[in-house]
């Protein structure tokens, strides 16, 4: 599978109308998570999804109180993690306290081994231009494949797959529904995809 991109400006910070120069930006087939990276793993490791899950939990748990301590913190073949801190601007460092400057996100820098990995990948170009939606045929079948792949779908991640607005993602997985090739679980703002269980006798 071929990575996709698409070529796009950034808003010109001066505010004015001069146009900025264009720069290619990876468009997300969907988001793969902690369940799906463990599955692939355990695929391909031989060690049980639950070790795997079990090891992730203790690892972020370590980090964050190693963070907390104040600790920069390196993931072997992934890649670097420190904590930036925020406050109210201020012209001299006396007008602040330590109570007001307070934990704003963690960095991550990409280590060497994980860009060497990346440096080879396919890349294909999407068609330009705002309105572009591949058939409906042509969206189920990206659908497919990434039910094939995984387990289920959000509709985010539908519309990151194929381009759709919201109301053409949820009118295409309502279809589908009707259609008894799909089946939705979860609740609300959880509401998952996934093909239909198997009917049993």
């Amino acid at each position: 599978m071929c990575a996709r991109y698409r070529m796009v400006r950034n808003p010109n910070p001066t505010g004015d109308k001069k146009k900025q120069a264009l720069h290619p930006r990876v468009v997300p087939y969907g988001t793969i998570h902690t369940n799906d990276l463990i599955e692939e793993a355990e695929g391909r490791s031989g060690i049980s999804g639950a070790d795997i899950k079990g090891a992730l939990q203790v690892i972020a748990d370590v980090m964050a109180r190693r963070l907390d301590d104040g600790y920069n913190i390196e993931l072997d073949g992934i890649g670097f993690f420190s904590v930036s801190l925020a406050s109210r601007p201020v012209m001299d460092k006396k007008e602040l306290r330590c109570e007001s400057i307070h934990f704003r996100n963690v960095n991550f820098r990409c280590g060497k081994y994980l860009k060497s990995k990346l440096k080879s990948m396919h890349l294909e170009r999407m068609p330009e231009g705002k309105g572009v939606l591949p058939p409906f045929d042509e969206r189920v079948r990206r659908l497919t494949e990434y039910l094939n792949a995984h387990h289920y779908i959000t509709c985010s991640d539908y519309r990151e797959l194929t381009g759709c607005s919201k109301y053409r993602a949820l009118e295409d997985l309502k279809k589908l529904i009707d259609e008894g090739k799909l089946e939705k679980g979860g609740y609300r703002s959880t509401r998952v995809y996934s093909f239909p269980s198997a009917v049993k006798d």
